[in-house]
């Protein structure tokens, strides 16, 4: 083992001993062989290694992929709003977004924060790496614990559960900062998709050193339950659908997996590979409502996404 990574003594998700954690694969993470398991008691996948404080700092650092500043398409506009409305319809009560405050933690460039103060919502993000040029009025460099108790009504995490390496301190943090009425919102790579099961170590999401955790429904809601999330639950199978997903080496940097696992829109050499066409393809149907809520229904039925979208309030 490097000086980068240290070792998961126990499960992360519900802390069961590492001996009931079920050896599947190995992947590299921060160029050493790494295991993956699957936790008997709560059925989260996780690497058994984790990055240190140096680790994350490598990983992290002020060229990190989500840094950058992407212009918003009207398929992340479209995408947006669907995740929002399903916050809404978790939300008691009949306010209007302008007297709903939200917080995007892990906001990376603050696309989602954009988006959603343009959709009404007092929005805001934190991110514990935030680069200082991206600072402004309503992106901070800031993490869970330093926001004040019962602040928001909503909690966004997107794409963020995966790189958590002490889930149970962050969403305890996150249920401190929401209001008693308040709704988390996340999303995921999902830890028994058909993707995972069938790739193993080739699926996208593992090639990604900062990607640690895979969860589930139940894994998930053991643990939310445990740090005082006691209201309704609800999820939907989301993401690309199999076979999508597999990568052909299981070593990359950072920005190379980015590229291979989201399907990156360039074009190498005036040539894209199969990954940025169905990508391509992909956004496309995100920018018709219609299309798009029926292709996520059927994903959702099939269960064929490699993605897991998932809102659960605080009180019942």
């Amino acid at each position: 083992m490097n000086q980068y990574l240290r070792r998961f003594h126990e499960c992360p998700g519900c802390g069961a001993s590492s001996s009931e954690t079920k050896h599947l694969f190995n992947v590299s993470l921060l160029e050493t062989f790494c295991s993956v398991g699957q936790c008997s008691s709560c059925g989260l996948v996780y690497k058994t290694f984790v990055p240190t404080k140096e680790g994350l700092e490598r990983i992290y650092s002020n060229e990190y992929v989500h840094f950058g500043t992407d212009t918003i398409d009207i398929a992340d506009f479209n995408t947006a709003k669907q995740k929002l409305s399903k916050v809404r319809k978790a939300l008691s009560g009949k306010r209007l977004p302008n007297e709903l405050k939200l917080l995007d933690v892990g906001c990376g460039s603050g696309n989602f924060v954009r988006i959603a103060q343009n959709l009404g919502y007092q929005a805001e993000g934190i991110d514990p790496y935030l680069p200082s040029q991206l600072k402004s009025k309503y992106l901070h460099n800031k993490s869970p614990e330093d926001i004040l108790q019962n602040s928001y009504n909503i909690a966004v995490l997107l794409n963020v559960a995966e790189h958590l390496d002490q889930p149970r301190q962050m969403f305890s943090a996150i249920r401190q900062l929401l209001k008693p009425d308040g709704v988390m919102l996340l999303t995921c790579p999902y830890g028994d998709s058909y993707a995972r099961r069938v790739h193993q170590a080739y699926w996208g999401h593992l090639a990604l050193d900062e990607h640690l955790l895979f969860w589930t429904p139940r894994s998930l809601t053991k643990l939310l339950h445990e740090v005082g999330f006691q209201g309704k639950v609800s999820y939907r199978i989301a993401g690309s659908p199999f076979p999508y997903g597999r990568v052909k080496s299981q070593v990359f940097t950072t920005k190379e997996a980015e590229t291979e696992v989201q399907a990156s829109s360039e074009y190498k050499e005036h040539k894209p590979t199969l990954q940025a066409q169905v990508w391509q393809f992909a956004r496309a149907i995100q920018r018709q409502q219609i299309a798009a809520n029926f292709v996520r229904s059927m994903i959702h039925l099939t269960h064929t996404g490699d993605y897991l979208e998932y809102v659960i309030k605080v009180g019942k």
